[in-house]
C-alpha cells in the first residue's frame, strides 16, 4: 500500500513550523508533501501531488481556502481545517472537512485529530484496493469472450482480452490487438462500445476506449494520460478523469 502523504496550505511561518515538527514527531510515517501559503500555490500542489492529508488554513494569501477548493473541484484529500475563527466551520464541513481545529494547536487536540484521519484514508486504501481485486475477478473470464469481426472471407472472433483499445476513425473504428496487429471496422465508435463489456472497458476521450486489464500507468496532467502495455500513451479528457481514476481505485 503508497506511503500516506500531508500537505500544509497555511501563510503564518509559526503554525507551518509546527506542525512540519510535530508531524515529524508524532507521524514519521507520513510524508509530508510540502507547504503551500497561497492560493494558486495550493491548487498547483494539490493538483499535482493529491496529498491525502491536508492541513489546511482558511485565510491564505491572496485569497481563502474556499477558493482553492472551488478550484480544484472533486477533492479526494482528507481536509484538516486549522484557524483562528470559528465562524467558518459550516462552510468548511460543507466543504467536506473531516476535521476543524482552533488555533492555537494543541499537540493533544491533533494527535487525536491526525490518528483518527490517517484510520480512515488506511481504510479508503483498503476498499480500494479490494475493489481493484474484484475488478480483476470480474475482468477474469475475457479470454472466454469474443468480439466479432466481420471481413470480405467471413467473420473473424478476437478474444476480448487480447483486445487493448480501440480508436475512432470517423465512421469507422480501429482496434489495437496484443500481438500489435490492428482491425479497421466500418462501424463507428459509438456502435463498437455498446458491445464491449463495461466493467472492463472504458471511454477515455472521444477518440479512445481502453480495455482496463491492459493499463500499465496512468500519467498526471490536466485530463492526463494513459500508458497501455503496448507502451502507447493515449490521451485522456478532462471529463472523463475522474471516472477513470474511481475505475483504477486511485481515488
Amino acid at each position: 500500500m503508497n506511503r500516506t502523504t500531508a500537505l500544509i496550505v497555511e501563510d503564518e511561518k509559526a503554525t507551518q513550523k509546527y506542525l512540519e515538527h510535530f508531524m515529524a514527531s508524532h507521524f514519521p510515517q507520513v510524508v509530508m508533501l510540502g507547504v503551500a501559503d497561497g492560493v494558486s500555490e495550493a491548487i498547483d500542489a494539490i493538483t499535482l501531488q493529491q496529498p491525502d492529508m491536508i492541513f489546511m488554513d482558511v485565510e491564505i494569501k491572496r485569497g481563502d481556502c474556499f477558493d482553492v477548493l472551488d478550484a480544484v473541484g472533486e477533492l479526494r484529500s482528507e481536509l484538516i481545517f486549522i484557524t483562528a475563527f470559528n465562524e467558518f466551520a459550516v462552510n468548511a464541513f460543507k466543504a467536506r472537512a473531516f476535521d476543524y481545529l482552533l488555533k492555537p494547536l494543541e499537540d493533544a487536540q491533533l494527535t487525536q485529530s491526525v490518528g483518527r484521519c490517517l484510520e480512515r484514508i488506511n481504510q479508503k486504501k483498503i476498499s480500494g484496493h479490494m475493489a481493484g481485486l474484484q475488478k480483476i475477478i470480474q475482468q477474469s473470464d475475457l479470454t472466454l469472450r469474443h468480439f466479432s469481426i466481420h471481413t470480405t472471407e467471413g467473420v473473424e472472433f478476437v478474444p476480448l482480452g487480447k483486445l487493448l483499445y480501440v480508436q475512432a476513425k470517423g465512421n469507422y473504428t480501429q482496434l489495437y490487438l496484443q500481438d500489435g496487429s490492428k482491425q479497421l471496422l466500418s462501424r463507428q465508435l459509438k456502435e463498437v462500445a455498446d458491445e464491449l463489456p463495461v466493467h472492463s472497458f472504458l471511454r477515455i476521450h472521444n477518440s479512445y476506449i481502453i480495455n482496463m486489464i491492459h493499463v500499465k500507468k496512468y500519467i498526471k496532467g490536466r485530463g492526463g494520460s494513459i500508458l497501455m502495455t503496448n507502451d502507447v500513451a493515449l490521451p485522456v479528457s478532462e471529463t472523463r478523469k475522474q471516472e477513470l481514476l474511481l475505475k483504477l481505485g486511485a481515488v
